[in-house]
Protein backbone atom coordinates (compact mmCIF):
# COMPACT_ATOMS: atom_id res chain seq x y z
CA UNK A 1 0.00 0.00 0.00
CA UNK A 2 1.13 3.53 -0.11
CA UNK A 3 -0.21 6.31 2.27
CA UNK A 4 -3.07 6.89 4.57
CA UNK A 5 -4.28 10.13 5.98
CA UNK A 6 -7.03 11.51 7.25
CA UNK A 7 -6.90 11.49 4.62
CA UNK A 8 -3.84 9.33 3.63
CA UNK A 9 -2.10 6.62 3.43
CA UNK A 10 -0.41 5.67 1.10
CA UNK A 11 1.00 3.90 1.81
CA UNK A 12 2.16 4.75 -1.24
CA UNK A 13 1.04 5.36 -1.69
CA UNK A 14 2.18 6.06 -1.92
CA UNK A 15 4.91 7.02 -2.29
CA UNK A 16 8.90 7.87 -8.88
CA UNK A 17 10.76 8.82 -11.77
CA UNK A 18 13.23 8.58 -14.56
CA UNK A 19 15.15 11.86 -15.25
CA UNK A 20 16.98 13.72 -17.59
CA UNK A 21 20.40 13.47 -17.73
CA UNK A 22 21.30 16.50 -19.21
CA UNK A 23 23.87 19.09 -17.40
CA UNK A 24 23.28 20.54 -13.75
CA UNK A 25 22.49 24.44 -13.23
CA UNK A 26 26.40 25.06 -12.45
CA UNK A 27 25.15 29.23 -11.24
CA UNK A 28 26.90 29.60 -8.14
CA UNK A 29 24.84 30.38 -5.24
CA UNK A 30 24.89 30.14 -1.51
CA UNK A 31 22.89 28.59 0.75
CA UNK A 32 22.96 30.55 3.70
CA UNK A 33 20.10 31.62 5.97
CA UNK A 34 18.47 34.37 7.52
CA UNK A 35 17.15 35.31 10.87
CA UNK A 36 13.88 33.87 10.14
CA UNK A 37 15.17 30.88 8.85
CA UNK A 38 14.77 31.30 4.90
CA UNK A 39 17.11 30.40 2.78
CA UNK A 40 18.70 32.86 0.24
CA UNK A 41 19.83 30.92 -2.24
CA UNK A 42 18.30 30.77 -5.57
CA UNK A 43 18.63 27.28 -6.38
CA UNK A 44 16.76 25.96 -2.93
CA UNK A 45 13.43 24.87 -2.92
CA UNK A 46 10.80 25.99 0.22
CA UNK A 47 8.06 23.10 0.27
CA UNK A 48 4.85 23.29 1.98
CA UNK A 49 3.17 20.15 2.89
CA UNK A 50 0.15 19.73 5.13
CA UNK A 51 1.39 17.43 7.76
CA UNK A 52 5.14 16.80 9.28
CA UNK A 53 6.37 13.15 8.95
CA UNK A 54 6.03 10.62 11.64
CA UNK A 55 9.75 8.90 11.10
CA UNK A 56 12.33 8.65 8.27
CA UNK A 57 12.31 5.14 8.14
CA UNK A 58 11.05 3.85 4.85
CA UNK A 59 10.13 0.08 6.03
CA UNK A 60 8.00 1.61 8.63
CA UNK A 61 6.31 4.48 7.38
CA UNK A 62 2.44 4.69 6.40
CA UNK A 63 1.49 8.79 6.71
CA UNK A 64 2.03 10.68 4.18
CA UNK A 65 4.08 13.63 5.72
CA UNK A 66 6.62 10.77 6.20
CA UNK A 67 7.04 9.52 2.56
CA UNK A 68 7.12 12.83 1.09
CA UNK A 69 10.43 13.18 2.93
CA UNK A 70 11.82 9.92 2.93
CA UNK A 71 10.75 9.13 -1.12
CA UNK A 72 13.81 11.79 -1.76
CA UNK A 73 16.27 10.67 0.52
CA UNK A 74 16.01 6.88 -0.95
CA UNK A 75 16.29 4.85 -4.02
CA UNK A 76 14.58 1.67 -5.03
CA UNK A 77 15.90 -0.78 -7.50
CA UNK A 78 12.65 -0.31 -9.88
CA UNK A 79 11.32 3.64 -10.05
CA UNK A 80 8.17 5.18 -11.81
CA UNK A 81 8.63 6.94 -14.42
CA UNK A 82 6.09 10.42 -14.28
CA UNK A 83 3.22 8.67 -16.29
CA UNK A 84 0.91 6.92 -13.96
CA UNK A 85 1.36 3.49 -13.76
CA UNK A 86 4.79 2.76 -15.54
CA UNK A 87 8.03 2.02 -14.22
CA UNK A 88 11.85 1.44 -15.33
CA UNK A 89 14.84 0.69 -14.01
CA UNK A 90 16.13 2.30 -10.82
CA UNK A 91 19.03 1.51 -8.83
CA UNK A 92 18.90 -1.76 -11.13
CA UNK A 93 20.75 -1.02 -14.39
CA UNK A 94 18.60 -3.35 -16.15
CA UNK A 95 16.70 -6.57 -15.74
CA UNK A 96 15.98 -9.87 -17.29
CA UNK A 97 12.49 -12.01 -16.08
CA UNK A 98 12.34 -15.62 -16.86
CA UNK A 99 9.84 -17.54 -19.04
CA UNK A 100 7.67 -18.97 -15.98
CA UNK A 101 7.61 -15.17 -14.15
CA UNK A 102 9.36 -16.78 -11.29
CA UNK A 103 12.92 -15.49 -11.57
CA UNK A 104 13.83 -12.33 -11.71
CA UNK A 105 17.57 -11.09 -12.19
CA UNK A 106 18.58 -7.80 -11.84
CA UNK A 107 21.67 -6.03 -12.57
CA UNK A 108 23.15 -3.01 -10.16
CA UNK A 109 24.22 0.38 -11.35
CA UNK A 110 28.05 0.47 -9.62
CA UNK A 111 29.62 3.18 -7.90
CA UNK A 112 26.43 4.03 -6.17
CA UNK A 113 26.54 5.41 -2.35
CA UNK A 114 24.88 5.93 1.00
CA UNK A 115 24.96 9.15 2.20
CA UNK A 116 25.90 8.61 5.69
CA UNK A 117 28.85 6.01 5.80
CA UNK A 118 29.94 6.20 2.02
CA UNK A 119 29.97 2.69 1.34
CA UNK A 120 29.33 1.42 -2.24
CA UNK A 121 25.55 -0.47 -2.43
CA UNK A 122 26.13 -4.04 -3.52
CA UNK A 123 23.34 -6.80 -3.88
CA UNK A 124 23.98 -7.48 -0.15
CA UNK A 125 21.59 -4.47 0.83
CA UNK A 126 19.40 -5.18 -1.77
CA UNK A 127 18.85 -8.49 -0.18
CA UNK A 128 18.79 -7.11 2.96
CA UNK A 129 16.36 -4.26 2.33
CA UNK A 130 13.67 -6.42 0.94
CA UNK A 131 14.12 -8.75 3.62
CA UNK A 132 13.87 -6.21 6.42
CA UNK A 133 10.59 -4.94 4.38
CA UNK A 134 9.16 -8.28 4.96
CA UNK A 135 10.25 -8.52 8.68
CA UNK A 136 8.37 -5.29 9.53
CA UNK A 137 5.88 -6.31 8.51
CA UNK A 138 4.20 -3.42 6.60
CA UNK A 139 4.07 -3.92 3.04
CA UNK A 140 5.19 -7.69 3.66
CA UNK A 141 2.44 -8.42 1.90
CA UNK A 142 4.11 -7.25 -1.25
CA UNK A 143 6.66 -10.04 -1.24
CA UNK A 144 4.81 -12.66 -0.18
CA UNK A 145 5.75 -14.68 -3.42
CA UNK A 146 9.59 -14.53 -2.47
CA UNK A 147 10.92 -17.50 -2.02
CA UNK A 148 14.45 -16.60 -1.89
CA UNK A 149 17.01 -14.24 -3.13
CA UNK A 150 20.57 -14.51 -4.24
CA UNK A 151 23.14 -12.99 -4.28
CA UNK A 152 26.05 -14.21 -6.56
CA UNK A 153 28.14 -11.47 -6.83
CA UNK A 154 28.43 -7.56 -5.44
CA UNK A 155 26.20 -6.30 -8.50
CA UNK A 156 23.64 -9.32 -9.46
CA UNK A 157 20.15 -10.17 -7.17
CA UNK A 158 18.32 -12.89 -8.08
CA UNK A 159 14.60 -13.03 -7.01
CA UNK A 160 12.92 -16.50 -6.83
CA UNK A 161 9.77 -16.36 -6.13
CA UNK A 162 6.95 -19.43 -5.43
CA UNK A 163 4.48 -18.62 -7.57
CA UNK A 164 3.61 -15.38 -10.38
CA UNK A 165 3.05 -12.16 -9.08
CA UNK A 166 1.85 -9.31 -11.39
CA UNK A 167 2.52 -6.72 -9.35
CA UNK A 168 5.93 -7.54 -8.43
CA UNK A 169 7.98 -4.49 -10.54
CA UNK A 170 5.47 -2.03 -9.51
CA UNK A 171 5.80 -2.97 -5.63
CA UNK A 172 9.78 -2.95 -6.01
CA UNK A 173 9.49 0.48 -7.72
CA UNK A 174 7.44 1.47 -3.93
CA UNK A 175 8.97 4.70 -2.61
CA UNK A 176 9.03 3.12 0.77
CA UNK A 177 10.71 0.04 -0.05
CA UNK A 178 13.52 1.96 -0.58
CA UNK A 179 17.49 -0.02 0.14
CA UNK A 180 19.00 1.04 3.07
CA UNK A 181 22.24 0.98 4.66
CA UNK A 182 22.59 -2.58 6.45
CA UNK A 183 25.67 -0.75 8.83
CA UNK A 184 23.37 2.11 9.30
CA UNK A 185 20.36 0.38 10.37
CA UNK A 186 22.76 -1.80 12.74
CA UNK A 187 24.00 0.89 14.30
CA UNK A 188 21.16 2.69 15.34
CA UNK A 189 19.51 -0.53 16.89
CA UNK A 190 17.29 -1.55 13.36
CA UNK A 191 15.37 1.98 13.81
CA UNK A 192 16.07 4.45 10.64
CA UNK A 193 13.13 7.11 12.51
CA UNK A 194 16.12 9.97 12.94
CA UNK A 195 18.99 8.60 10.52
CA UNK A 196 19.28 8.58 6.71
CA UNK A 197 20.80 5.25 5.15
CA UNK A 198 19.85 5.94 1.30
CA UNK A 199 20.98 6.65 -1.87
CA UNK A 200 18.53 8.87 -2.70
CA UNK A 201 18.79 12.25 -4.73
CA UNK A 202 19.40 14.71 -1.67
CA UNK A 203 20.25 13.17 2.09
CA UNK A 204 19.50 14.64 5.45
CA UNK A 205 20.64 17.67 6.61
CA UNK A 206 17.94 18.18 9.73
CA UNK A 207 14.90 17.90 11.47
CA UNK A 208 13.16 20.36 13.28
CA UNK A 209 10.07 18.51 14.51
CA UNK A 210 6.97 20.16 13.35
CA UNK A 211 9.09 23.45 12.29
CA UNK A 212 11.17 22.18 9.02
CA UNK A 213 12.94 19.16 7.18
CA UNK A 214 16.30 20.05 5.68
CA UNK A 215 17.66 17.93 2.55
CA UNK A 216 21.11 19.16 0.75
CA UNK A 217 21.92 17.55 -2.29
CA UNK A 218 23.47 14.27 -2.55
CA UNK A 219 26.81 14.55 -4.93
CA UNK A 220 27.25 11.75 -5.48
CA UNK A 221 23.55 10.54 -6.37
CA UNK A 222 23.68 7.66 -9.22
CA UNK A 223 21.62 9.50 -11.94
CA UNK A 224 24.13 12.05 -13.98
CA UNK A 225 23.49 15.63 -13.68
CA UNK A 226 20.66 15.12 -11.25
CA UNK A 227 19.57 16.49 -8.93
CA UNK A 228 19.85 20.96 -9.32
CA UNK A 229 18.57 21.70 -6.59
CA UNK A 230 20.96 22.17 -3.86
CA UNK A 231 18.66 22.10 -0.94
CA UNK A 232 14.84 21.30 0.07
CA UNK A 233 13.14 22.98 2.73
CA UNK A 234 9.90 20.81 3.67
CA UNK A 235 7.83 22.72 5.86
CA UNK A 236 4.82 21.18 7.48
CA UNK A 237 1.68 24.06 7.09
CA UNK A 238 -1.96 22.57 8.72
CA UNK A 239 -3.94 25.44 7.22
CA UNK A 240 -4.93 25.42 4.37
CA UNK A 241 -4.92 29.99 4.70
CA UNK A 242 -1.92 29.88 6.07
CA UNK A 243 -0.53 27.78 2.87
CA UNK A 244 -1.82 29.95 0.44
CA UNK A 245 -0.69 33.16 2.05
CA UNK A 246 3.08 31.90 2.65
CA UNK A 247 2.83 31.05 -1.23
CA UNK A 248 1.71 34.34 -2.31
CA UNK A 249 3.98 36.24 0.31
CA UNK A 250 6.96 34.27 -1.49
CA UNK A 251 7.49 32.03 1.74
CA UNK A 252 7.31 29.24 0.05
CA UNK A 253 7.55 27.87 -3.89
CA UNK A 254 5.61 24.69 -4.30
CA UNK A 255 2.85 23.73 -2.17
CA UNK A 256 3.00 19.97 -2.82
CA UNK A 257 -0.61 19.20 -2.60
CA UNK A 258 -3.58 21.76 -2.84
CA UNK A 259 -6.97 21.48 -2.06
CA UNK A 260 -10.31 22.77 -3.55
CA UNK A 261 -10.47 25.26 -1.06
CA UNK A 262 -7.11 26.61 -1.93
CA UNK A 263 -7.33 26.06 -5.79
CA UNK A 264 -10.42 28.17 -5.75
CA UNK A 265 -7.72 31.26 -3.88
CA UNK A 266 -4.97 30.85 -6.29
CA UNK A 267 -6.50 30.02 -9.54
CA UNK A 268 -5.81 33.75 -10.65
CA UNK A 269 -3.20 34.70 -8.77
CA UNK A 270 -0.46 36.15 -11.35
CA UNK A 271 3.07 34.57 -10.40
CA UNK A 272 1.94 31.37 -9.23
CA UNK A 273 0.79 28.45 -11.64
CA UNK A 274 -1.76 25.79 -10.09
CA UNK A 275 -1.60 22.28 -12.04
CA UNK A 276 -3.96 19.38 -11.49
CA UNK A 277 -4.41 15.99 -12.75
CA UNK A 278 -6.59 12.50 -12.54
CA UNK A 279 -5.38 11.92 -8.46
CA UNK A 280 -5.49 8.52 -7.02
CA UNK A 281 -6.82 10.24 -3.75
CA UNK A 282 -9.98 8.47 -2.49
CA UNK A 283 -11.74 9.17 -0.07
CA UNK A 284 -14.99 6.79 2.23
CA UNK A 285 -16.79 5.27 4.82
CA UNK A 286 -14.90 2.41 6.54
CA UNK A 287 -18.27 0.16 8.20
CA UNK A 288 -16.66 -1.98 10.94
CA UNK A 289 -18.37 -5.14 9.88
CA UNK A 290 -18.41 -6.70 13.74
CA UNK A 291 -19.54 -4.32 15.20
CA UNK A 292 -23.05 -5.44 16.12
CA UNK A 293 -25.36 -2.49 14.80
CA UNK A 294 -23.30 -3.14 10.93
CA UNK A 295 -23.03 -6.61 11.17
CA UNK A 296 -25.95 -7.16 8.87
CA UNK A 297 -25.08 -6.32 5.29
CA UNK A 298 -28.42 -4.70 5.12
CA UNK A 299 -27.82 -2.31 7.13
CA UNK A 300 -24.21 -1.30 5.56
CA UNK A 301 -26.52 -1.46 2.05
CA UNK A 302 -28.79 0.93 4.14
CA UNK A 303 -26.10 3.94 4.50
CA UNK A 304 -24.38 3.38 0.93
CA UNK A 305 -27.64 4.07 -0.72
CA UNK A 306 -28.35 7.03 1.95
CA UNK A 307 -25.46 8.68 1.19
CA UNK A 308 -25.33 11.31 -1.10
CA UNK A 309 -21.88 11.14 -2.89
CA UNK A 310 -23.06 14.13 -5.35
CA UNK A 311 -23.99 16.44 -2.89
CA UNK A 312 -21.17 15.90 -0.42
CA UNK A 313 -18.98 16.43 -3.25
CA UNK A 314 -20.77 19.79 -4.16
CA UNK A 315 -20.79 21.18 -0.63
CA UNK A 316 -17.02 19.67 0.05
CA UNK A 317 -15.21 19.49 -3.34
CA UNK A 318 -16.67 22.69 -4.65
CA UNK A 319 -17.80 19.89 -7.23
CA UNK A 320 -13.88 18.82 -8.08
CA UNK A 321 -13.97 15.80 -7.43
CA UNK A 322 -15.18 12.15 -9.14
CA UNK A 323 -18.22 10.56 -7.66
CA UNK A 324 -17.25 6.64 -6.85
CA UNK A 325 -20.52 5.16 -7.00
CA UNK A 326 -19.43 1.81 -7.73
CA UNK A 327 -15.77 0.46 -6.97
CA UNK A 328 -12.76 2.26 -5.73
CA UNK A 329 -10.24 2.34 -8.90
CA UNK A 330 -10.80 5.67 -10.52
CA UNK A 331 -11.63 5.94 -14.35
CA UNK A 332 -7.97 7.07 -15.11
CA UNK A 333 -6.85 3.63 -14.76
CA UNK A 334 -6.91 0.86 -17.45
CA UNK A 335 -8.32 -1.43 -14.15
CA UNK A 336 -11.28 0.67 -14.58
CA UNK A 337 -14.69 -1.72 -13.60
CA UNK A 338 -17.41 0.79 -14.64
CA UNK A 339 -19.87 -0.19 -12.41
CA UNK A 340 -22.67 1.87 -11.00
CA UNK A 341 -24.70 0.80 -8.16
CA UNK A 342 -25.15 3.32 -6.29
CA UNK A 343 -25.52 5.90 -9.02
CA UNK A 344 -28.38 7.66 -7.46
CA UNK A 345 -29.18 8.37 -3.81
CA UNK A 346 -31.96 6.08 -3.04
CA UNK A 347 -33.58 7.10 0.58
CA UNK A 348 -36.93 4.66 0.20
CA UNK A 349 -34.54 1.76 -0.52
CA UNK A 350 -32.11 2.54 2.22
CA UNK A 351 -35.49 2.53 4.74
CA UNK A 352 -36.46 -0.42 3.66
CA UNK A 353 -33.21 -2.51 4.34
CA UNK A 354 -33.32 -0.98 8.02
CA UNK A 355 -36.69 -2.40 8.10
CA UNK A 356 -36.00 -5.65 6.79
CA UNK A 357 -32.77 -5.60 8.95
CA UNK A 358 -34.99 -4.83 11.96
CA UNK A 359 -33.39 -2.13 12.78
CA UNK A 360 -35.57 1.10 11.21
CA UNK A 361 -33.93 3.80 13.70
CA UNK A 362 -30.62 3.43 14.74
CA UNK A 363 -27.61 5.67 16.36
CA UNK A 364 -23.65 4.96 15.03
CA UNK A 365 -21.19 7.44 15.87
CA UNK A 366 -18.77 8.28 13.11
CA UNK A 367 -15.25 9.58 14.02
CA UNK A 368 -12.80 11.13 11.90
CA UNK A 369 -9.32 13.07 12.19
CA UNK A 370 -9.77 16.77 13.15
CA UNK A 371 -6.52 17.93 11.21
CA UNK A 372 -8.47 17.53 7.75
CA UNK A 373 -11.07 19.90 7.46
CA UNK A 374 -12.71 19.01 4.25
CA UNK A 375 -13.25 15.55 6.39
CA UNK A 376 -14.49 17.02 9.00
CA UNK A 377 -16.75 18.94 6.92
CA UNK A 378 -17.99 15.46 5.05
CA UNK A 379 -19.18 13.68 8.15
CA UNK A 380 -21.18 16.65 8.93
CA UNK A 381 -22.87 16.11 5.77
CA UNK A 382 -23.11 12.31 6.48
CA UNK A 383 -24.99 13.04 9.88
CA UNK A 384 -27.51 15.10 8.26
CA UNK A 385 -28.10 12.61 4.80
CA UNK A 386 -28.41 9.68 7.39
CA UNK A 387 -30.88 11.31 9.50
CA UNK A 388 -33.37 11.25 7.03
CA UNK A 389 -33.57 7.61 6.94
CA UNK A 390 -33.44 6.94 10.67
CA UNK A 391 -29.72 6.68 11.43
CA UNK A 392 -28.54 9.25 14.33
CA UNK A 393 -25.19 9.64 13.86
CA UNK A 394 -22.69 11.26 16.46
CA UNK A 395 -19.56 12.72 14.83
CA UNK A 396 -16.26 12.44 17.36
CA UNK A 397 -13.68 14.59 15.42
CA UNK A 398 -9.88 13.11 16.87
CA UNK A 399 -6.70 14.45 17.10
CA UNK A 400 -5.25 12.65 14.14
CA UNK A 401 -2.92 10.11 16.84
CA UNK A 402 -6.01 9.39 18.25
CA UNK A 403 -7.85 8.29 15.44
CA UNK A 404 -5.53 6.83 13.37
CA UNK A 405 -4.55 4.37 16.62
CA UNK A 406 -8.45 3.47 17.26
CA UNK A 407 -9.00 3.06 13.26
CA UNK A 408 -5.80 0.51 13.37
CA UNK A 409 -7.68 -1.29 16.21
CA UNK A 410 -10.74 -1.39 14.97
CA UNK A 411 -11.76 0.83 17.79
CA UNK A 412 -14.82 2.54 15.58
CA UNK A 413 -18.73 2.09 13.93
CA UNK A 414 -17.92 4.56 11.04
CA UNK A 415 -15.10 6.60 10.20
CA UNK A 416 -13.94 9.14 7.15
CA UNK A 417 -11.01 8.32 6.00
CA UNK A 418 -9.04 8.22 2.52
CA UNK A 419 -6.04 6.56 0.69
CA UNK A 420 -4.05 7.63 -1.67
CA UNK A 421 -0.81 6.62 -3.94
CA UNK A 422 -1.87 3.36 -4.90
CA UNK A 423 -0.97 2.09 -8.92
CA UNK A 424 -1.65 -1.75 -9.51
CA UNK A 425 -5.03 -2.91 -9.08
CA UNK A 426 -4.02 -5.57 -6.25
CA UNK A 427 -2.82 -2.12 -4.21
CA UNK A 428 -6.20 -0.86 -4.61
CA UNK A 429 -8.06 -3.64 -3.14
CA UNK A 430 -5.69 -6.89 -1.70
CA UNK A 431 -4.62 -5.13 1.57
CA UNK A 432 -7.90 -3.76 2.39
CA UNK A 433 -10.67 -6.66 1.67
CA UNK A 434 -8.33 -9.54 2.07
CA UNK A 435 -9.28 -11.26 5.18
CA UNK A 436 -6.78 -10.91 7.99
CA UNK A 437 -4.59 -8.14 5.88
CA UNK A 438 -3.02 -5.56 7.77
CA UNK A 439 -5.16 -2.50 6.23
CA UNK A 440 -8.53 -4.15 6.29
CA UNK A 441 -9.62 -2.07 9.42
CA UNK A 442 -13.40 -2.80 8.86
CA UNK A 443 -12.71 -6.77 9.22
CA UNK A 444 -14.40 -7.45 6.37
CA UNK A 445 -14.13 -11.41 5.12
CA UNK A 446 -15.38 -13.17 2.38
CA UNK A 447 -13.20 -16.46 0.95
CA UNK A 448 -14.61 -16.01 -2.61
CA UNK A 449 -13.31 -12.65 -2.75
CA UNK A 450 -10.39 -13.78 -0.94
CA UNK A 451 -9.75 -16.28 -3.64
CA UNK A 452 -10.65 -13.71 -6.69
CA UNK A 453 -7.81 -11.37 -4.90
CA UNK A 454 -4.96 -13.74 -5.08
CA UNK A 455 -5.94 -14.93 -8.01
CA UNK A 456 -5.16 -10.96 -9.08
CA UNK A 457 -2.14 -10.74 -8.00
CA UNK A 458 -0.72 -14.24 -9.95
CA UNK A 459 -2.72 -13.61 -13.31
CA UNK A 460 -0.39 -11.75 -15.71
CA UNK A 461 -2.82 -11.05 -18.49
CA UNK A 462 -3.91 -7.20 -17.93
CA UNK A 463 -7.45 -8.40 -19.49
CA UNK A 464 -8.07 -11.49 -17.73
CA UNK A 465 -7.07 -9.25 -14.45
CA UNK A 466 -9.20 -6.94 -14.97
CA UNK A 467 -12.18 -9.00 -15.48
CA UNK A 468 -10.87 -10.35 -11.96
CA UNK A 469 -10.79 -7.07 -10.37
CA UNK A 470 -14.03 -5.90 -12.07
CA UNK A 471 -16.24 -9.18 -9.82
CA UNK A 472 -14.00 -7.91 -6.78
CA UNK A 473 -15.54 -4.67 -7.10
CA UNK A 474 -18.72 -5.63 -7.75
CA UNK A 475 -18.74 -7.29 -4.55
CA UNK A 476 -17.33 -5.16 -2.36
CA UNK A 477 -19.41 -2.77 -3.23
CA UNK A 478 -22.66 -4.96 -2.65
CA UNK A 479 -21.35 -5.97 0.72
CA UNK A 480 -20.21 -2.28 1.47
CA UNK A 481 -17.40 -2.91 4.18
CA UNK A 482 -16.62 0.80 2.59
CA UNK A 483 -18.98 3.39 1.34
CA UNK A 484 -16.90 4.99 -1.79
CA UNK A 485 -17.23 8.63 -1.95
CA UNK A 486 -15.29 9.91 -4.52
CA UNK A 487 -11.79 10.19 -5.96
CA UNK A 488 -9.95 14.02 -5.96
CA UNK A 489 -7.64 15.35 -8.25
CA UNK A 490 -4.00 15.91 -7.65
CA UNK A 491 -3.00 19.41 -7.67
CA UNK A 492 -0.12 21.51 -6.92
CA UNK A 493 0.23 25.30 -6.98
CA UNK A 494 4.13 26.90 -7.22
CA UNK A 495 5.94 30.36 -8.61
CA UNK A 496 6.45 30.49 -11.86
CA UNK A 497 10.18 29.91 -11.51
CA UNK A 498 10.00 26.83 -10.43
CA UNK A 499 10.43 24.37 -13.02
CA UNK A 500 11.03 21.29 -14.04
CA UNK A 501 7.99 19.68 -11.37
CA UNK A 502 5.85 16.93 -12.27
CA UNK A 503 2.41 16.68 -10.90
CA UNK A 504 1.54 13.12 -11.07
CA UNK A 505 -1.53 11.57 -9.53
CA UNK A 506 0.32 9.46 -6.28
CA UNK A 507 0.95 12.58 -5.00
CA UNK A 508 5.17 12.01 -4.67
CA UNK A 509 7.48 14.52 -4.42
CA UNK A 510 10.46 12.60 -5.74
CA UNK A 511 10.59 15.12 -8.95
CA UNK A 512 11.59 17.64 -6.72
CA UNK A 513 15.09 15.84 -8.27
CA UNK A 514 14.63 17.44 -11.25
CA UNK A 515 13.38 20.88 -10.36
CA UNK A 516 14.94 23.83 -10.77
CA UNK A 517 14.34 27.25 -8.89
CA UNK A 518 15.64 29.79 -11.77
Amino acid sequence: MRKITGGILVGMLIMLTSCSSSAPNTASTSTSSTSTGQSTASNVIRVAVQSDGKTLDPHTATDAGSMHYIENMYSTLMQYNGKYGEIEPGLAESYTVSDDLLTYTFKLHQGVKFHSSGKELTSADVKYSIERIIDKGVRANQFTAVKSIDTPDPSTVVFHLKQPMAPFLTYLANPMNGIVDSDIVKANNNSLDNVDAGTGPFELVKWDKDQQLTLKKNPDYYEKGLPYLDEVDFKPIADATARTTALRNNEIDLILETTEKENKVLENVEGITLKSEPGTFWEYIGLNVKDPALRDVRVRQAIANAVDRNQINQLVKLGKATVLDGGNIPPNHWAYPDIHPYAERNVEKAKQLLQAAGSPAISLTLKVGSEYDYQVQAAQVIKQQLAEVGITVKVESQESSVFFDALGKGDFQMAVVGWQGFVDPDEYTYNLFHTGEAYNQQGYSNPEVDALLEKGRTTADEAARKDIYKQIETTVADEAPMVFLYMNERAAAYRNNVTGFIVEPTVTSIFLKQTKVE
